[in-house]
């Protein structure tokens, strides 16, 4: 009986144990998150359909996210701050009705049912839906970034530079108005925090004082919109 030679014999296990380690099961993948296609960011939302005079249904598309059983959906009205939330979504489409005359941000999350502690998170986008007969849209809310909601915060030279961004969805110029105060962020500022032509602005604080900042936006066509209010503490 022939036998095989040692160094093959050596070859082919080094072979099966290869194809062995490749068919191992390597368990269930995470998420990916999706992609979001419309309705466009920054923009009015043109995949609307009018169902009465103050609402629409609005149709929200995404990519398919890898390894994804289903998908949670999240829509903020950004002058309410009301939110809508979507569970168990199925497919990459959501129909949901809004109503007309406000902006709007949206998210997707992935879910797995294999890896449901893994929930990767879309970009987040915002839009405008135009109320009827409307034919130019309130700039967006602006954004606040600094300083954060809850944050303490230490000043340069006795000042502190606010930060925030803006947009609007008709591509109009913005004026800001930056509210200041210690009592709620809505008492009315001086001239000098007025008509404000950049996203931020340096103001002289006091120490170990409790502070309350918003935004007031004031497109070209005099369209308006107010931010939320933060809140912050300015420490030594």
């Amino acid at each position: 009986m022939n036998r095989v030679p040692k160094n093959i014999f050596l070859l082919l296990l080094t072979v099966l144990f290869q194809l062995i380690g490749c068919s191992k099961d390597d368990g269930p993948k995470n998420p990916t998150s999706s992609d979001l296609l419309s309705p466009s960011n920054g923009e009015n939302c043109n995949t609307g359909t009018s169902i009465s005079a103050t609402k629409s249904n609005v149709n929200f598309s995404w990519s398919e996210a890898s390894n994804t059983d289903s998908y949670f959906l999240e829509i903020k009205n950004l002058q309410t701050n009301d939110k809508i939330k979507r569970a168990g979504i199925n497919t990459n489409v959501a129909t949901i009705t809004l109503d007309k005359g406000y902006g709007y941000e949206w998210f997707v999350t992935s879910i797995s049912n294999n890896v449901p502690t893994e929930r990767p998170v879309s970009d987040t986008w915002r839009f405008y839906l135009q109320g009827d007969g409307e034919t130019n849209s309130a700039p967006f809310t602006a954004e606040l970034i600094s300083p954060a909601s809850g944050e303490a915060v230490q000043l340069t030279d006795g000042s502190f530079n606010f930060v925030w961004s803006g947009n609007d969805p008709d591509g109009d110029s913005i004026l800001y108005t930056l509210y200041l105060d210690t009592i709620d962020g809505l008492q009315t500022p001086p001239e000098s925090q007025t008509d404000i032509t950049s996203s931020n602005f340096e103001i002289d604080l006091e120490l170990d004082k409790v502070y309350y900042w918003s935004v007031f936006s004031r497109d070209s066509k005099n369209n308006t919109s107010h931010s939320q209010v933060y809140s912050f503490r300015v420490v030594d």
